[in-house]
């Protein structure tokens, strides 16, 4: 039979492959296909066997029920002829599958030799052929949640060995993310929903950064982050924002304004509250702020002006904002440096000039001059405790060690910027039409972002009246939408008129409250069990029953991630554990999706009272 034109039908459905261009291909010479003795076909590629000779979908199943477990994300390094992939398929129903194929005929020479089009229709199963390891990220950020399992072909491995072992790095930053990003959700998920909750008068007025869109495409842009080298640019700052638009972190806020000069964006994503220190004292009349909503309201407050806001990264965000005109999302990799760089990359301009992006410490130093950072290190230092002792404790706390730097020597960086500037080699292999440089000489090498001496930044021509034009229609853009909706819904009013903030928020409440009696009353079924002088089996089902009954309706609530939110550790702690006690396990997780529908309940409540009645900044 010919399998590829059985396969090809499926094939052409999938948005990751090329069934055309699959067609052009031949298999290897390497490539033999033999029977097993169970029947089914094996293969060799270079002489070694990619499958038993015996019965490779025992085999298969054997690789997969040892590592697949429940919410798995496995990656399959290489695909052979598909065994490992089918089984995970037809033996964990919550799992995924990522194949990492480097060489294309290989998949053309399977299609080639037996039916794969369950595999080929599965939406669980996803493929990444021929691709450059580092995009790799992208899709795995889709799944931050799962834990990630890999399933190797060794002949594959030894075959394409420097494709694989990027691949191998990747999954180790990805993982290195996920735990900074599992540790920033414990840390600060409830500040998250508090500062949202009680920035929605803002938003229900508020733009979104989709009016940035190429705005100022063509037009250089300078990122100004606080590394020490921004020390280097602000001398020339008055003459390098004739040239480039002033894209700036609130942490060089303070040393723009020592320096006589006021950034075109200002970009605020803290949701702390000591973050918005860097801004006291500031007076940026003509700064166009760019936020996130669950940024610390404090921000708002001493800027006294409106924002543009990049749509959340969180489900109680993304739930609400679908009332108002926040659309466009800005990259997070962890640092307000990445956003502030993604915004550049929104607003199209090109080349685009970093400073202070040092993702380091030149000459052991942490920040430049006039941070916040450095100030309040010498308003507490002492003469026993000198303002370079915070400066030493800072630059150790992470274990720091030396990479290369712009300049051709070394440059101590940490674990922390270490993810940073993963982010940013990877961004620039993503965006290839992005023309990212540093000019930062003694900070970190990003690989794909070379050095640029700030001379040459400075003989490219003068842009200032074209820049000052493109934000003023901007901002007449956002005032023009934010008077639409405030008027009535009419005719010419707002296409969209999607439904009021007020209404569903209060809907939203009306569910996180179900949600909390619910929880309450799998916590009393547990607690009723545990309170039998003697369990019986009877006892247990009808336990058992209450509570699948109330797992099924949880699942029917719509917006039951929005609780979720607070409670990803809790989940972790009880998958691990569930095999232990059960119901143990289960009481938990009722506790805590209970505590955290009565945080958002206390904080939403509070905000729908103000929402109407809250005038504008």
């Amino acid at each position: 039979m010919n399998w590829f034109a059985h396969n090809r039908v499926a094939a052409a459905r999938r948005a990751d492959l090329n069934e055309a261009a699959l067609e052009e291909l031949s298999p290897p010479q390497e490539w033999v296909v033999t029977q097993s003795d169970s029947g089914v076909p094996t293969a060799s590629l270079a002489g070694r066997l990619l499958h038993s000779r015996r019965d490779p979908r025992r085999e298969a199943d054997r690789l997969v029920t040892s590592l697949a477990g429940t919410h798995t994300l496995v990656l399959f390094y290489g695909f052979g002829l598909g065994y490992a992939a089918e089984q995970l398929l037809s033996e964990c129903s919550d799992c995924v599958a990522v194949v990492v194929e480097p060489e294309a005929a290989l998949l053309r020479a399977a299609l080639d030799t037996r039916d794969l089009t369950a595999v080929l229709r599965s939406d669980r199963v996803h493929f990444f052929v021929g691709q450059d390891p580092d995009a790799l990220a992208v899709l795995l950020r889709l799944y931050e949640s799962r834990s990630v399992e890999t399933i190797r072909l060794r002949p594959r491995l030894e075959r394409h060995q420097q494709y694989f072992e990027s691949v191998d790095a990747v999954q180790q930053q990805f993982s290195a993310r996920r735990t900074i990003n599992s540790n920033t959700l414990r840390r600060f998920a409830g500040v998250w929903v508090r500062n949202l909750a009680r920035n929605l008068p803002l938003l229900q007025h508020a733009a979104g950064v989709s009016l940035l869109q190429s705005s100022l495409s063509g037009i250089p842009a300078l990122v100004l982050a606080a590394g020490p080298s921004l020390d280097l640019v602000l001398p020339q700052i008055d003459r390098l924002r004739r040239r480039a638009v002033v894209v700036a972190v609130d942490t060089a806020a303070a040393a723009l304004a020592d320096a006589g000069a006021e950034p075109d964006i200002l970009v605020v994503v803290d949701p702390q509250w000591w973050n918005t220190r860097h801004l006291d004292r500031l007076s940026l009349r003509r700064t166009l702020l760019v936020s996130e909503s669950s940024t610390h309201p404090r921000v708002f407050r001493l800027l006294g002006h409106d924002a543009l806001f990049a749509a959340s990264l969180f489900p109680l965000g993304r739930f609400l904002e679908r009332s108002t005109r926040v659309e466009g999302t800005l990259g997070a990799g962890g640092s307000v440096a990445t956003s502030a760089w993604d915004l550049a990359r929104l607003l199209g301009c090109s080349p685009m000039y970093c400073g202070g992006l040092d993702l380091g410490f030149p000459r052991h130093r942490t920040h430049c001059h006039g941070s916040y950072f450095e100030e309040r290190a010498h308003a507490l230092s002492h003469r026993l405790h000198p303002a370079d002792h915070h400066a030493f404790s800072y630059l150790h706390q992470a274990d720091p060690y030396p990479v290369a730097d712009n300049n051709g020597g070394e440059v101590l960086t940490d674990r922390r910027m270490e993810i940073y500037l993963w982010w940013f080699a990877n961004q620039v292999k993503i965006h290839r039409d992005c023309d990212t440089r540093n000019l930062s000489p003694h900070g970190a090498r990003i690989e794909g972002v070379p050095f640029a001496p700030l001379e040459e930044l400075l003989s490219l021509p003068e842009r200032r009246d074209e820049i000052d034009a493109a934000l003023d229609r901007v901002r007449a853009a956002a005032a023009e939408g934010a008077v639409l909706q405030t008027e009535a819904v009419g005719p010419g009013a707002r296409a969209e008129a999607a439904e009021p903030l007020e209404r569903r928020l209060a809907s939203l409440i009306d569910e996180l409250q179900r949600i909390a009696d619910l929880c309450r009353d799998g916590i009393a079924a547990v607690a009723r069990f545990r309170e039998q002088p003697q369990a019986t089996r009877l006892t247990l089902q009808q336990t058992l029953s209450k509570l699948d009954s109330i797992d099924a309706e949880l699942r029917t609530l719509a917006n039951r991630d929005i609780a979720g939110f607070m409670v990803q550790d809790k989940l972790t702690d009880v998958t691990r554990s569930a095999s232990q006690d059960p119901l143990a396990g289960s009481a938990a997780l009722y506790d805590a999706l209970q505590s955290s529908a009565r945080f958002h309940l206390a904080e939403l409540q509070r905000a729908l009272k103000f929402l109407g009645n809250a005038p504008r900044i």
